[in-house]
């Protein structure tokens, strides 16, 4: 029994030894000159996150974090090490710290110990090695901007160039400084690989690296700056020493390039010739408008279409309205989208879809609509007019005068002018039943109350067909709101305002509740008096109070995804919901 309890107690002590956590600072030498070069790692034998690096105090960070992960199996057994590592430029001599890093894994918080080097005076050249055929010359980081003078809402694009000249390595390349472009609208253009080509630059071949492409739409005018770019590079540079075989031993170093401060003057809009109807539109497109049927029934619907397409600025500007009688009802518009962008700027297509429902018979005109942009080649606006068109509308009501739009007033197709006003009439008295009043009103009353019945029923029925197309609107409204959301995966707060929009607009639209008494306890009544399954309750009280969590706390794009999806699922869930 003894020995069984022996046994027992080692193998435990076994498992708590192997699981136990590392997490250990390391230099490459304790001792080094001033203008020697040092480097830290910090190492952990089990993965972690939200690495905390000492303030580096008396040291200059000329290269990292590089950070590297290796797992090698042993006898069967896994080992697992993750590093971070530093490159460090002492700044004074004497005894310097390093103060302790941190690591959290599994919940806990894991220190470093302190680290003492000894600094000691200049020597003539390190003693690690020396990087006699490397000159800053061969290193340059280029913004190149296609134009310098632009005119408002004009596209310019900023293409960002590494260029570095053989026998020169690059082993790593990371961001320190990103590019902001305060009062520009910025699109970036994706870069699948990065590849390196070969340029002529300053009469000399140079290796080329595209490292960032992206498209700008200045919307103030004047002196605009576009803030630095900066790289902090990993090198593989050559030495004076050679190995056995006699080539050139390489070493490694860092290196921190950037391309400084760029400036644009932005033109403003010519004011002379400005048309009233300009709304921002800079570049060259084609005006239409397109109808999905011009002949129809009363209170049935058509669709308006107002197309932009072409080159330009197409997410900046808005589109006009139509303009149709007063007899029709007219929806509030939808608009869509098919833009690319590229090195030109954005190209495509943006059009406002108009939902309208005619009331009454006859032929009514759809006005043209008028549409100006800014041609920025020519320097002068144009304006585009869209074709005057009809819609013929039977099997009605009619208006009086189909000319005066303002008019309402239903009249039937025959009129009074046979009725004569002044007869000569006397009373007559008939005591006999069957040519009494009361005779004709028993006989005509069921026939009164048939009309009736039919007219009541083709009311109901319009106002289900209307009700019914309102709803189908809002869905796609809905839909298009949650495609909105998946755009914005990696902007938190936009992502999860979006997404709790969607979730209440289709419980609005879909049980008519208002959004001031729309909590947690209605979302459950709602859900159990409409068929709403409970997961798919607790889903939506989940997801909304996720929106609002999301918002002050961190979110990745995979959590983003994930949430994206569950919304999806609940928000069908909702919308097949019969009413």
């Amino acid at each position: 029994m003894v020995k069984k309890t022996f046994i027992l107690f080692l193998a435990i002590n076994s498992f708590v030894l192997s699981a136990q956590v590392n997490f250990e600072a390391s230099v490459s030498k304790s001792k080094l000159a001033l203008n020697e070069r040092l480097r830290i790692d910090f190492v952990m034998n089990q993965n972690g996150d939200n690495f905390s690096p000492p303030e580096f105090e008396n040291f200059q960070i000329i290269g990292g974090p590089n950070q590297s992960i290796k797992t090698s199996y042993v006898n069967g057994e896994r080992k697992f090490s993750k590093t971070y590592s530093y490159f460090l430029k002492p700044l004074k001599k004497g005894k310097l710290s390093i103060n302790q890093a941190s690591i959290e894994i599994d919940g806990e918080i894991y220190k470093s110990l302190q680290i003492e080097v000894l600094i000691t005076d200049s020597v003539k050249q390190p003693s690690d090695s020396t990087t006699q055929y490397y000159n800053d010359d061969d290193i340059e980081l280029r913004a190149l901007i296609s134009k310098g003078s632009p005119y408002l809402n004009e596209p310019i694009t900023v293409v960002y160039k590494l260029y570095y000249k053989a026998p020169i390595n690059i082993s790593d390349a990371r961001e320190t400084e990103t590019p902001k472009f305060k009062d520009f609208w910025s699109q970036t253009i994706k870069i699948p690989q990065l590849k390196v080509t070969r340029e002529i630059y300053k009469g000399q071949n140079y290796n080329v690296v595209e490292w960032r492409k992206v498209v700008l739409y200045p919307q103030k005018i004047g002196e605009l700056e576009i803030s630095p770019l900066s790289l902090n590079l990993v090198l593989d540079v050559p030495t004076d020493k050679r190995d056995f075989f006699g080539n050139v031993i390489y070493d490694q170093t860092s290196q921190i390039i950037s391309t400084g401060m760029r400036r644009i003057i932005v033109k403003d809009l010519p004011q002379i010739g400005k048309p009233a109807s300009f709304s921002g539109a800079v570049g060259n497109f084609e005006f239409d408008i397109i109808l999905n049927k011009n002949s129809l029934r009363a209170t049935e619907s058509f669709q308006a279409e107002l197309k932009v397409k072409g080159n330009g600025n197409l997410k900046l500007f808005d589109l006009p309205d139509i303009l149709v009688p007063n007899s029709m009802e007219l929806f509030e518009p939808e608009r869509e989208e098919l833009i690319s962008t590229n090195l030109s700027g954005m190209s495509g297509s943006v059009s406002k879809f108009f939902t309208v429902i005619p009331r009454f018979q006859g032929n009514f005109p759809i006005e043209e609509v008028e549409f100006s942009y800014f041609d920025p080649d020519t320097e002068k606006y144009k304006v585009l007019k869209s074709p005057r068109l009809t819609i013929d509308v039977y099997d009605g009501p009619v208006i009086s005068n189909t000319n005066n739009n303002n008019s309402n007033i239903i009249t039937s197709n025959d009129s009074f002018r046979f009725i004569k006003l002044n007869g000569n009439l006397r009373e007559v008295k008939n005591d006999v039943f069957f040519q009494s009043q009361f005779f004709y009103a028993l006989a005509t009353t069921p026939f009164i109350l048939l009309l009736s019945f039919l007219l009541f029923t083709a009311y109901k029925r319009n106002k289900k067909e209307s009700s019914s197309q309102l709803i189908r609107i809002e869905e796609r409204k809905i839909h298009k709101m949650i495609d909105s959301a998946k755009e914005s995966i990696g902007d938190k707060i936009l992502f999860y305002d979006k997404i709790e929009k969607a979730i209440i607009k289709s419980l609005i639209v879909k049980f008519s509740i208002r959004i001031e008494a729309l909590n947690k306890e209605k979302i459950q009544q709602i859900g159990q008096e409409k068929g709403l399954t409970k997961d798919d309750v607790l889903l939506i009280i989940k997801l909304i109070e996720n929106c609002e969590k999301a918002k002050y706390s961190r979110s990745s794009d995979s959590i983003m995804n994930k949430d994206l999806e569950s919304a999806k699922k609940v928000i069908s869930s909702i919308l097949k919901v019969k009413s």
